[in-house]
């Protein structure tokens, strides 16, 4: 048995029901020094193997289950209709279409930018630090590969399993850096989305997001674009170039000389 993943006191396990799968999921258990267990524990949250793929939910609770999705629900419509003009992030980082770029997503997360990214031609360089959430993305990859069309998206991106910080300092310079860090959950947290709420309770917040905000600057050649609260200040209080407007988020960009 593994050691207890915590974040405050938070607790997590790797579980399934499935005897067909106890053997995946105690590797998986093992390869993340977490407890397994088929059977409900007294754990906060946990890491669930299905046939249908893994998930991650809070224990005793009736709210759906997390999972990485690349093939159906909004971020296949998004991605089906998204062009360099009408995604934000896009015009942010100043990105043509069939402009030949690279893009370091340096908080990959859930992936979702990452793949919009690539959606529209792009070749991006995912990098997520926390081997919890690289997992959850492992599992969205391999059953996005099933599917033609979004096999080649996922084509378009190299994931990595790597802290954004030491990666980028040994990286040669790149074009575009995009960060979009964790950060302390608002007090009404009815507002903020069940994943995020999960990530805050597992993984807790990027509290290393200036420095690597300064790593990033040291790196990248054209732009620097961080995702921010819209009523959050600058990171760090560095002044950017300009910032865009989203409806529930802003983008903040840094020119590079």
């Amino acid at each position: 048995m593994g050691t207890l993943y915590t974040t405050e006191m938070t607790s997590l396990a790797v579980f399934t029901e499935h005897s067909d799968l106890h053997k995946r999921a105690k590797q998986l258990a093992n390869h993340l020094d977490l407890p397994f267990c088929s059977t409900l524990a007294a754990y906060d949250f946990l890491l669930t193997l299905t046939p249908d793929g893994l998930s991650l939910q809070k224990n005793n609770e009736k709210t759906k289950p997390l999972y990485i999705d690349f093939l159906s629900g909004k971020l296949t419509y998004r991605t089906q209709h998204a062009t360099t003009r009408n995604e934000i992030l896009i015009r942010a980082l100043g990105l043509k279409k069939q402009q030949h770029a690279t893009i370091i997503d340096a908080t990959a997360g859930l992936g979702r930018d990452s793949f919009l990214l690539a959606s529209l031609g792009f070749s991006v360089i995912a990098l997520e630090r926390s081997p919890i959430v690289f997992s959850l993305l492992n599992d969205g990859i391999k059953r996005g590969q099933t599917d033609i069309d979004t096999a080649m998206i996922l084509a378009r991106i190299t994931w990595l399993q790597t802290n954004a910080i030491d990666w980028l300092k040994k990286s040669a310079p790149v074009d575009y850096i995009y960060l979009d860090p964790m950060f302390p959950e608002r007090k009404k947290s009815a507002l903020v989305k069940k994943e995020m709420r999960f990530f805050h309770d597992i993984i807790g917040n990027d509290d290393d997001a200036e420095l690597l905000l300064q790593t990033a600057f040291a790196c990248a050649t054209k732009r620097v674009v961080v995702k921010r609260p819209t009523l959050a200040g600058t990171l760090g209080n560095k002044q950017a170039d300009f910032s865009l407007q989203g409806s529930s988020s802003r983008f903040d960009v840094y020119l590079r000389p």
